[in-house]
């Protein structure tokens, strides 16, 4: 669904950090109230599963990007499906807790293929225990935030790149859903095409240096580099330009606080070179 001429019902004000006004908000999260605004306000398919935190940090998640489309006059298509999963029904073992997929697929056991650019959360108890988790990771130098929404943005940013990606060179896969919005385009490749490219392809051991001392050890990794080095980088822009619920800075402002090294990088990484 378009995010553009849409209003949000829900007016959520916190700080950036997670604290007891943020906490009272998670605990009285009507879900089916939320489901229902992202179905019929938004045409997001919604299985948040009972968890209230799930319902309460995507719902939060929508706010900022329909901010961003909003001050940035981006034409943003939202995923077309949210879900938080348990472990056990899982059927890739060995995907990352948190992940979003490029095409249609089985993700699921008994249930049916999600479609391309559906977000998936595992099943988590509270946001203290992600706040907790993200602290750590941030500590350990893994990961390029220590904000509670980090986890969600980064997927989300995914989804959102998969859609600038098939926008401009069209999908070009199997699924009828995906074609009908993104139809191809004339160019070499195809969005499909570009993203097995970009599934191999990574920096050499002197970049990745600086990659890790702005985003962190986990951009560095070989697999699916250039998506993860864009979702990391914008995650962290994002991320430092909140306050409350509100985009005070431009996100595109972060990036020239970083060093002249990594902002050569991350051009590179956005034109796919």
């Amino acid at each position: 669904m378009n995010i553009k001429n849409k209003t949000n019902i829900f007016n959520l004000n916190f700080r950036s950090g997670l604290n007891n006004r943020i906490i009272s908000s998670e605990t009285s999260m009507d879900i089916k109230i939320c489901e229902n605004m992202f179905t019929e306000v938004y045409g997001v398919e919604t299985h948040f599963c009972g968890n209230k935190s799930a319902a309460f940090a995507n719902n939060i998640c929508l706010k900022i990007v329909e901010k961003l489309s909003e001050n940035l006059n981006l034409n943003i298509f939202l995923p077309p499906v949210i879900c938080i999963y348990n472990a056990d029904c899982i059927i890739d073992k060995n995907s990352a807790p948190n992940f979003c997929i490029s095409d249609t697929c089985n993700v699921l056991k008994n249930d049916y293929p999600f479609p391309g650019r559906s977000v998936f959360f595992k099943n988590f108890n509270n946001l203290e225990e992600i706040d907790n988790s993200v602290e750590n990771q941030f500590r350990n130098k893994i990961s390029s935030s220590s904000h509670f929404l980090a986890p969600f943005i980064h997927e989300w940013l995914h989804s959102l790149h998969l859609d600038y990606i098939y926008k401009k060179f069209g999908y070009g896969g199997d699924c009828t859903y995906l074609n009908e919005f993104y139809p191809l385009k004339k160019s070499k490749q195809t969005g499909i095409q570009l993203l097995k490219m970009l599934e191999n392809k990574k920096l050499s051991p002197k970049e990745n240096e600086i990659i890790f001392d702005t985003l962190g050890y986990y951009s560095t990794l070989p697999t699916n580099q250039y998506l993860e080095i864009f979702s990391e980088a914008f995650t962290k822009f994002i991320c430092d330009s909140l306050s409350g619920i509100h985009i005070i800075k431009n996100p595109l402002e972060q990036l020239k606080k970083t060093s002249k090294d990594f902002q050569n990088i991350f051009h590179k990484v956005c034109l796919f070179k």
